[in-house]
């Protein structure tokens, strides 16, 4: 008998601790109701009056309650109808996925290949937290940083532009204190084609950028250089011949001459080199002055690397092409480099930026990120690493643009002694056109 009575009890709890945790369900599920991301759009410059604004492109996420969200990456290279495509498959690429069996990516950032999720009819803090699920014997592992759940053309700027927007909607608006590092190419367009800059031309150009007010800028070997060494039959990883290290030490020497002991010079190899290739670099960029030399360093090319590197005392930057924190950590095992250089978003957001930075101080380095996006990722990246000593600077291209006050930015970029001290920046709308991309569709339908 009393043991029925106990089972009766025990269900009666049971029956009611249902029963209340479905109420407080319903409500949590009424509350996150205005949080659904409902809609995205993409918004372009109108009439771009630079090359800046006409490649500036701003993701805006709006929620049921009518909060807006924005991100910002720059173009990369796709026809406008197939980037609009593009970026309509990555806001809900994976939803569907976890069921598939055995799959296998060529994108190194998604092996093996993690859980994506929605974005459309989710809210923005589900999506920053959301885990992996665990399937058992299935090609589905935990991959840490918003990366996963990206592949494909323009995926580093495209994670950052919507990590961006996303924790534009969830956090508050706070101050960052960090140095910038405008990156510049070492050539330009003239007639349509892509040409090396002349030793003139380089020394303007670091010259305005020193009267801005920046204290380092980051020199990319590439575009007409890759040109270059394609004609001459070379594929990567590269080793430019005497003459062309001759033309990129004239630009050195200019880029150098005109930052005096005021700026730092970072020379940056967009395209991996080979290790002589590497090793001839950087006893170039010693004999000029130059504060630090960047190569991405392919993974499987670092025990070659890491000998190379005993050549030489220029200090090197390493990590661009990185996906994964294990990546970093076995560079820093072998001793390849003095400086850390994550790309944003292959490494998977600010939060895995701050794991890299983690990284750093552990093993008495520092750290260079590397945005590809606007003002607006370019402002969340420097708020996440703010304060640290650890950063050098934050490095992303046309930073001069975004502190113009007559721009497309309704409140520009505030920098004070080559250090971006702004608390938020906002876009003026009225000079951009907008393409809707996404929204949430109905169920709904009418009997």
């Amino acid at each position: 008998m009393k043991k029925t009575r106990t089972r009766r009890s025990t269900q009666l709890v049971v029956m009611a601790h249902s029963v209340f945790s479905m109420l407080n369900l319903s409500d949590v599920h009424a509350v996150s109701k205005s949080d659904e991301i409902v809609a995205a759009d993409l918004l372009t410059v109108a009439e771009p009056a630079s090359e800046a604004e006409s490649r500036l492109r701003v993701i805006r996420l709006t929620t049921r309650d009518g909060s807006m969200g924005y991100g910002d990456y720059l173009e990369f290279g796709l026809p406008a109808k197939e980037e609009e495509e593009t970026l309509a498959r990555l806001l809900n690429r994976y939803g569907l996925q976890g069921y598939k069996l055995n799959i296998f990516l060529t994108d190194p950032s998604m092996r093996a290949v993690g859980e994506g999720h929605t974005v459309i009819g989710q809210t923005a803090n589900y999506l920053l937290h959301a885990k992996t699920r665990y399937w058992p014997g299935r090609a589905l592992y935990h991959r840490e940083g918003f990366g996963r759940m990206w592949q494909g053309p323009g995926k580093s700027g495209l994670v950052i532009a919507l990590q961006t927007a996303l924790l534009d909607l969830t956090t508050e608006k706070s101050p960052s204190q960090v140095r910038l590092c405008p990156s510049i190419r070492m050539d330009r367009k003239a007639k349509g084609k892509r040409r090396l800059s002349t030793p003139d031309e380089m020394q303007q150009t670091v010259t305005s950028l020193k009267e801005a007010g920046f204290t380092a800028v980051r020199l990319e070997l590439t575009g007409a250089l890759d040109d270059e060494m394609k004609a001459r039959g070379e594929c990567i990883p590269y080793r430019y011949p005497q003459e062309v290290l001759s033309h990129i030490s004239g630009l050195m020497h200019a880029a150098k001459k005109a930052a005096s002991t005021e700026m730092d010079v970072v020379v940056a190899a967009n395209m991996n080199l080979s290790t002589d290739g590497m090793t001839y670099l950087a006893l170039r960029c010693q004999r000029s002055g130059v504060s630090l030399l960047e190569n991405p360093m392919a993974l499987r090319h670092l025990p070659e690397q890491a000998e190379a590197r005993k050549e030489f005392t220029q200090p090197l930057g390493f990590g661009g092409d990185y996906h994964t924190l294990e990546e970093f950590a076995q560079g820093i095992k072998k001793q390849v480099g003095a400086v850390l250089s994550p790309d944003a978003g292959r490494i998977g957001g600010v939060t895995m930026l701050e794991r890299t930075a983690d990284l750093a101080k552990e093993a008495k380095l520092k750290v260079a990120p590397i945005v590809q996006g606007g003002p607006l990722s370019l402002l969340t990246v420097s708020r996440s690493l703010s304060g640290r000593e650890e950063v050098l600077w934050v490095t992303s291209p046309y930073q001069d643009e975004w502190l113009k006050e007559d721009g497309v930015l309704k409140h520009s970029l505030q920098m004070v002694k080559g250090a971006l001290i702004s608390k938020s920046c906002e876009i003026d709308e009225t000079k951009f056109q907008v393409k809707r991309i996404a929204q949430l569709e109905t169920k709904n339908k009418e009997k």
